[in-house]
């Protein structure tokens, strides 16, 4: 299959690499329908953050259609529209049990292979997912592939800081940054009912797209 690879620092490689199988029970293979880059991919592709074995396929952030499941995945079926978490989760362990599944005592981060060891990523035809019936989830029909891919980790990843933050009906709050993730936590923080959401970016072109002048809900959402 075609994919895209880490090829060294600011080097990213279009090559072919091996179809991926199944290798336990829960495990699903889907054909990636959308796969979005990451700030963390760009982390690694600039050297901020090393030891990414070269030749790893990238991308953390997809959806797709599951075309193979492992003969013990019980919630899931050959054909279903799926949206993947950014990281497996088991669904047993303390952190699972919990509901914070991303600090899964077995977790795997996709596209980040070390020494051999780890999870291929999702910046290709085709991916496995480990523990599929707990990473992988099926997103409303409603939803377009385009909304559904935000699930997995842009907009979970903004609404979860902005419910950290303890927002309360009729509250201010302030939000650094305006890439995707920071919109989708002032989505958060306006859903939470704060009245007012300041937004602090570097970015001219940004900044005055998104002013203080603009109706913030309107212009956010």
């Amino acid at each position: 299959m075609k994919a895209l690879v880490f090829d060294g620092i600011e080097r990213i490689a279009h090559t072919t690499v091996a179809d991926p199988e199944i290798c336990h029970p829960l495990d699903a293979i889907v054909k990636v329908k959308l796969c979005a880059i990451c700030g963390s991919d760009l982390h690694v592709y600039h050297g901020r953050e090393s030891g990414l074995d070269h030749g790893t396929v990238m991308g953390h952030e997809f959806m797709g259609e599951i075309i193979e499941l492992g003969k013990d995945v019980n919630n899931l079926s050959i054909g279903d529209r799926v949206v993947s978490a950014f990281s497996t989760s088991c669904g047993h362990c303390y952190f699972c049990r919990e509901g914070l599944t991303s600090r899964c005592q077995a977790s795997q981060v996709f596209g980040w292979v070390q020494h051999g060891q780890g999870l291929q990523g999702a910046q290709a035809e085709y991916v496995r997912v480990p523990n599929a019936q707990h990473t992988l989830m099926k997103p409303a029909q409603a939803l377009s592939d385009e909304q559904s891919l935000m699930l997995g980790d842009i907009l979970s990843t903004g609404y979860h800081a902005a419910k950290s933050a303890a927002i309360k009906p009729g509250g201010t709050c302030a939000i650094v940054g305006c890439g995707p993730v920071g919109m989708m936590a002032a989505v958060g923080a306006l859903e939470q009912g704060a009245e007012s959401v300041f937004i602090i970016d570097s970015s001219y072109a940004v900044t005055n797209n998104l002013s203080c002048s603009n109706d913030a809900r309107r212009a956010v959402m």
